[in-house]
């Protein structure tokens, strides 16, 4: 009654008292993550440079092959991050697993800063894809492991907004600043990333993996922003309750064997992790974020391409704060229904227009249309596709494979990003923009029927009680 009683202002300072320090917590690790954004984009604005007379490196205009290479590197090295960052965190702790993710940013930006041909580059972007795999394997563990059930979705969400955040800058910045000056802007981040992030206790659940019981306690205060033991509420107690039983029921659960994975419970989390990363590839999302300044440029819009990507990146980050504000209002199901059909319907709008330019059609007038269709794809593909799988794949995944189906699923991210990131750019030239992403909305197309039949609601699910992954 007394909680009914309280006016916004009340139940805001509440919420601010309770959840501050997990909030702040996260804001800090995505330093990388925002920084990992800037080199997801960074080919956008540069291969245009890299392919023209005006190239700055001196072995000469890059082919389109290469220009693939400079795309795709990046997923190679994300599938071995992946699995390293996963080795990392599962035997030494989460936090000494993001500390880590600073090293390989280190070199990409000092082999871009250095290098002056095309190896240098393909070197750096495959260190770019060693971060993104431990952005991709930790990250979401992370926040689920610090993060209030209540909440857990809209931090979740912050992942893709801070990726999108470092679009927006290299979007804007690249087109803008000398290419050498990037990489030493760039070497700032990953320096303050260690020292802020140095001082964040490691997460509750990998403490009491350690048997560090007193350490994990006052971990999980910090996170819930209770700063002595007598302040303890009985809704703290029962969470941290909960959580030493559930990680004592993992440490006597056997090691995990191929009968682990052929549960119904775990075949159907495992699809389920499958399906979204290659949604969230072959939706070809992450391919349009990658050759945006080259789309644009073969879409023969009215609009500067440079003024046009920003908007573009703008937009994406609107698509973020929407899903970032009603995530856990909404529901993941229908975020990610409404973003597939979305991002479908977009992407054949897109086509439509390339095709009809191709055959000849004038199409004065309509110019703008190019650049509203690819905002619309990253709008909606942010408001589920794009940030959505990153931390859906913990909720629907037993308890006792939640940390290697991440992994699996991080992995198959990369996989599936290195083919679509490699292809887009010669299926362009070979099948032009209609047929490339007519394929892409074939794919959002199929996956509509999978979401409404098979995928299921998590929303609010406790990750810390065995029996809610039996349900």
């Amino acid at each position: 009654m007394e909680q009914e009683q309280q006016g916004p202002p009340e139940r805001a300072s509440i919420w601010a008292r309770k959840n501050l320090n997990q909030v702040l917590a996260v804001i800090r690790i995505h330093i990388i993550t925002a920084s990992y954004g800037v080199t997801v984009g960074w080919p956008a604005p540069i291969i245009p440079l890299l392919r023209s007379p005006e190239t700055p490196l001196p072995s000469g205009p890059v082919t389109v092959d290469e220009a693939s290479w400079i795309g795709s590197t990046l997923c190679i090295g994300g599938t071995i991050g992946t699995i390293l960052f996963a080795i990392i965190h599962t035997y030494f702790g989460k936090k000494i697993a993001l500390l880590l993710t600073s090293v390989p940013h280190i070199i990409l930006w000092t082999l871009i800063l250095v290098g002056d041909n095309v190896w240098y580059i393909y070197g750096a972007r495959f260190c770019s894809g060693l971060t993104g795999g431990g952005v991709v394997s930790v990250v979401p563990l992370y926040i689920a492991d610090i993060a209030d059930k209540k909440i857990r979705g809209t931090l979740g969400s912050l992942t893709i907004i801070f990726i999108n955040i470092g679009l927006v800058f290299i979007y804007a910045a690249g087109n803008y600043l000398p290419y050498d000056l990037i990489p030493k802007i760039m070497l700032v981040s990953p320096v303050a990333f260690i020292v802020l992030v140095s001082f964040l206790p490691e997460t509750p659940y990998c403490l009491l993996k350690k048997g560090r019981l007193l350490e994990a306690e006052r971990s999980l205060m910090f996170y819930r922003n209770i700063s002595d033991q007598q302040y303890q509420t009985a809704e703290f107690t029962t969470e941290f309750d909960e959580l030493k039983n559930f990680v004592h029921t993992q440490s006597t659960q056997s090691r995990i064997c191929w009968a682990d994975f052929t549960t119904p419970e775990a075949k159907r989390g495992l699809f389920i992790g499958v399906f979204v990363m290659a949604l969230n590839q072959f939706s070809g999302i992450f391919a349009i974020l990658t050759y945006a300044g080259t789309i644009l440029q073969m879409s023969g819009t009215g609009i500067d391409p440079n003024v046009a990507l920003v908007l573009v990146a703008i937009l994406n980050i609107c698509g973020n704060l929407t899903s970032f504000a009603i995530i856990d209002r909404a529901g993941r199901k229908i975020m990610l229904l409404l973003s597939a059909t979305g991002v479908g319907l977009a992407l054949a709008v897109l086509g439509a227009h390339s095709y009809l330019l191709t055959i000849g059609y004038d199409l004065q007038g309509a110019e703008w249309l190019p650049v509203l269709a690819l905002a619309l794809t990253l709008f909606l593909g942010a408001i589920g596709i794009t940030n959505i799988p990153f931390f859906i794949v913990p909720e629907v995944m037993p308890p006792k494979l939640r940390s290697i189906g991440s992994t699996i699923s991080g992995t198959l991210l990369c996989m599936f990003a290195f083919v679509t990131v490699k292809l887009y750019p010669i299926m362009m030239v070979n099948i032009h923009i209609y047929g490339t992403v007519w394929i892409s909305s074939g794919v959002c197309a199929i996956a509509v029927v999978i979401i409404i039949f098979l995928i299921p609601e998590t929303k609010g699910k406790n990750l810390n009680v065995q029996s809610d992954s039996k349900k």
